[in-house]
């Protein structure tokens, strides 16, 4: 029991890694042991969140620049990665983007005049990034790192013990609570979308990757404290739907570390 949650040693990479859930995670990865790679855009605090997840003492953690949103992008993350490690135990694909109409209103109080013009004001290269960042970006990620993962499965541990029968060779992708719902009061619908089809292709994954023993899974978390939603800061549009959630409060790190670390 005491190693249940050990990940003493495992190879991790998360991308968006640098802020928001993605730091969580990789916070409780490190704190447990792991090696942790994270990577995001080059304008995002990469260093300080190395620094920052080194000091945790545990496990340790490099960071580097990637863009999501292109093939082209997701092929030199792989290239990264291979060019270091001979497998990779864990890949939490966790990049995302939220793109809001340019007219917002309160969807659950709007004249039919205000949503039309609220629903019509979104912009078709918003709908098309938040797929290919959204979902498309962790299609290509898993399929390209396929090979590292499934040598992370069948790892020779000794005494007839192999990857896979400790955890290893997971790709946990992370969803939104928005894919199952739209109940708020703010107009989520591209990226609401995008994470209900991302629900999908973790199906979809899961079953192309059993045969080599390369586990796929989700999270969908609700409201967590990230640059996407500044939890605690005035003007939230999300602010009033807090009191809904059975906890009646945000998302914590213990929550999605402890999560992730499960799965």
């Amino acid at each position: 029991m005491n190693n249940l949650f050990n990940v003493q040693g495992r190879i991790a990479l998360v991308t968006g890694g640098s802020s928001g859930i993605g730091f969580m995670i990789a916070k409780g990865l490190v704190l447990a042991g792991a090696k942790v790679y994270i990577c995001a855009l080059g304008s995002d605090p990469i260093s300080s969140a190395v620094e920052e997840l080194n000091a945790l003492g545990g496990g340790s953690a490099e960071g580097f620049s990637a863009d999501l949103a292109t093939k082209a992008g997701i092929a030199l993350v792989a290239e990264y990665i291979t060019a270091r490690e001979s497998h990779l135990d864990i890949l939490i694909s966790n990049a995302g983007i939220r793109r809001d109409p340019q007219q917002r209103c309160d969807v659950l109080t709007a004249s039919l005049d205000e949503l039309q013009a609220s629903m019509w004001s979104h912009r078709e290269e918003d709908w098309e990034l938040s797929f290919r960042v959204n979902t498309t970006a962790h299609y290509f990620l898993s399929v390209a790192l396929l090979k590292l993962l499934h040598a992370a499965a069948h790892l020779d541990l000794g005494d007839g013990v192999k990857g896979s029968d400790v955890g290893r060779g997971v790709v946990v992708v992370t969803s939104s609570c928005a894919s199952m719902h739209n109940c708020t009061n703010v107009d989520l619908s591209s990226y609401a979308t995008s994470k209900a089809a991302t629900d999908h292709l973790v199906a979809i994954l899961a079953s192309k990757f059993a045969r080599w023993y390369v586990r796929v899974n989700a999270i969908n978390p609700g409201f967590v404290p990230s640059n996407m939603n500044p939890v605690g800061q005035e003007g939230n549009m999300f602010a009033n739907l807090f009191d809904k959630v059975p906890a009646r409060r945000a998302g914590k790190y213990e929550d999605l570390a402890g999560t992730v670390l499960h799965i």
